[in-house]
Formats: C-alpha cells, sequence, structure tokens
C-alpha cells in the first residue's frame, strides 16, 4: 500500500534524530571531546613524531645564577660563580732597593709608575690567587706633596670601607684603608709576617710617611748621606706602645739604605 512509505520515512527520521545523525545529511554531528586525563592539549595538538623543539617547552635548566660584575665590585670568582671578597691586600715587595732605586735614578724620573710596577712584579710571583689587576697595585709611599699616602685614596681609587689583609696568608691587619693611614693607630698584627719579612729583622719599608710633610730622600732621588727617608715597620703591632707610627717609625740617611716596598692591591670587576 502507497501510504505506508512516508510513514516509513517518518519513523526512520526519528531514529536518526535520536542517534545524533543529521536529518538532512544523514552523517553524525561533529563533537568535540575532552582528551584523556592527565594528557595536555598541546601534547594532542603535536604530532608524537615532531621535532624536539615543536614540543611543549618546559623551563629551562638554568642551573646556579651566573656571577654579574656589575653587582660584584672587587669581581667574580670564577671558581665558585660568586663575587670575590671585598678585601684590600698588603704586602712587601721581593726586593730591596736603595733610595733611588725605583725610577729616581731614571731621567725623567717616573717614581711612581716604577714603584707600582715593583709591587705588581711581586704580587704576580707570589700572590696572583688574590686576583688583584695592576692598574689597582700600588706602592704605599710617598713621592710628592701631591702623591703622598694620606691622598692616596682619592688619587688611586682606593676602597675605603673594606678590611685589609695581609697577602700572604689572609690574616685581618686592619679594619679599613683610612685605619692603616691614621698615625694615631696601630696593626691589628703585624702587616707583614715574620716569614715574608725574614729577610728584614724589623720587617722595613721605604714610605716616607709622616703626619705633615715627608721625608723621602728628595722624593727618592737621593742617596746622599745628607738626606733622610721615613720607614715602615712592618711587624709592628697592637701590642706597641701608644702613639708609635707603623708606617713612620723612623727616619734613616739615604745613603746605602736598601729597603724594600709596601705595598696594597685588590680585585676589580669588569
Amino acid at each position: 500500500m502507497t501510504i505506508a512509505k512516508p510513514c516509513s520515512l517518518a519513523i526512520a527520521a526519528a531514529v536518526l534524530a535520536a542517534a545524533g545523525c543529521s536529518q538532512v545529511l544523514g552523517f553524525k554531528d561533529p563533537k568535540l571531546e575532552d582528551p584523556p586525563s592527565g594528557i595536555d592539549d598541546a601534547a594532542v595538538d603535536t604530532p608524537a613524531d615532531a621535532p624536539a623543539d615543536a614540543r611543549v617547552d618546559a623551563p629551562p635548566d638554568t642551573g646556579p645564577a651566573a656571577c654579574m660584575p656589575s653587582a660584584c665590585p672587587f669581581g667574580c670568582d670564577p671558581d665558585t660563580n660568586a663575587c670575590r671578597p671585598a678585601k684590600l691586600w698588603v704586602f712587601l715587595t721581593i726586593g730591596a732597593f736603595f733610595a733611588n732605586g725605583f725610577g729616581g735614578a731614571d731621567v725623567p724620573a717616573d717614581v711612581r709608575a716604577t714603584a707600582d710596577a715593583k709591587c705588581f712584579d711581586t704580587f704576580s710571583q707570589h700572590f696572583a690567587a688574590r686576583a688583584c689587576t695592576k692598574a689597582r697595585t700600588h706602592a704605599i709611599l710617598t713621592v710628592s706633596g701631591g702623591d703622598s699616602i694620606q691622598v692616596m685614596a682619592s688619587t688611586y681609587s682606593i676602597p675605603t670601607t673594606v678590611e685589609v689583609h695581609r697577602a700572604d696568608d689572609d690574616l685581618l691587619v686592619f679594619d679599613t684603608w683610612n685605619v692603616l693611614t691614621d698615625p694615631t693607630k696601630a696593626p691589628r698584627a703585624p702587616v707583614a709576617s715574620h716569614a715574608s719579612a725574614s729577610n728584614d729583622a724589623d720587617g722595613t719599608a721605604w714610605t716616607g710617611f709622616v703626619p705633615s710633610g715627608s721625608s723621602n730622600c728628595a722624593g727618592w732621588t737621593s742617596t746622599a748621606a745628607s738626606a733622610s727617608g721615613e720607614l715602615a715597620h712592618t711587624t709592628t703591632d697592637s701590642g706597641t706602645a701608644p702613639g708609635v707610627l707603623w708606617l713612620g717609625q723612623g727616619s734613616v740617611s739615604c745613603n746605602l739604605q736598601l729597603q724594600r716596598l709596601l705595598c696594597i692591591c685588590w680585585s676589580g670587576g669588569n
């Protein structure tokens, strides 16, 4: 009977609708399904055989933070990747010199540059692990009125708020550079150990230091018996009687005197 066909079609359409199929095209409607638990969207979207850099990036393993020279005034220690200790290092030169033996005998004389160079030579041979630079190594020396120990900090940008240690054994000898140059203060301990001063019974060194003026063998150019030069006694310490000036503890004739130089240095950033 012909009237049964529309009914059959209607019934079929109802069945398709109940199954989620399109009544127009006869196909199942598209449906977005959630991925299985534990798999992120990126993993679903990226093929398994995609290159590694195409996959979702995990936070990189950056390791310990790098030492930043801008944050380390005394430079970076390459062994620890940390800032170097904020310290000044003091030491005696290996060699001893006549009063005109570190620049003053040259024409034209360049006492400061030669004296500093002799300090750096000793540093390079014996204390290189302290990482001082040549530009930050100086003889503690009064050369002239404009280049005296009293103005070295401003002239050579010497840090004045950090401790001063012996270069040979890292022993603290002064709280700061300002204490080192204070004529009323004595070192906490000898500025040079007896081992480093073994060539001299009293560990003496040319300095030319007096609280006002100078006594420096005519700017370290003279070996005349009539000229005099001030000495530091580097084995003096806080047990010495008050008022004794370790940095300018005695004046001697410039004639035939062989003395070492006292030096200061520090490391620095780039």
